[in-house]
């Protein structure tokens, strides 16, 4: 059957086009990928969006962007819980992580992104590596 999640209106589009824009031209030169979650009571929908930028401006895959505003769209919504991380990739690796609370991105401390991507969301034990 699927996961079922809320429908967005034009209006979470252009919030969701709009964040999406400041956050990629914040991100500066270099290789990044941002990852959003959207929880809903089926289970958990994610997008990837990797995507590298130069002083030429930026490489990515153009269905990716699609998949990546779309679910981003109804994150912005406030229905679901939701959460979106960027990572750049160098020396050092840099992360921000933000949640969604009624349909606006904040910023995570440290420790709310460890809770949010190291430990089960339901029972608070911490989740090992892919891989262990």
């Amino acid at each position: 059957m699927g996961i079922l999640l809320h429908e967005p209106s034009d209006r979470d589009f252009d919030k969701a086009f709009d964040i999406f824009d400041r956050v990629t031209e914040k991100a500066g030169i270099g290789t990044h990928c941002l990852t959003l979650g959207v929880r809903s009571e089926d289970g958990v929908t994610t997008a990837a969006f990797p995507f590298t930028q130069d002083e030429e401006g930026m490489a990515a895959s153009l269905r990716a962007m699609h998949e990546f505003t779309g679910l981003l769209a109804i994150a912005v919504s406030g229905v679901h819980p939701s959460g979106m991380a960027m990572r750049t990739l160098g020396t050092p690796e840099t992360a921000c992580v933000w949640r969604f609370t009624e349909g606006d991105p904040l910023p995570c401390t440290k420790a709310e992104a460890f809770d949010a991507y190291a430990t089960h969301p339901y029972t608070g034990e911490p989740l090992l590596p892919p891989g262990h």
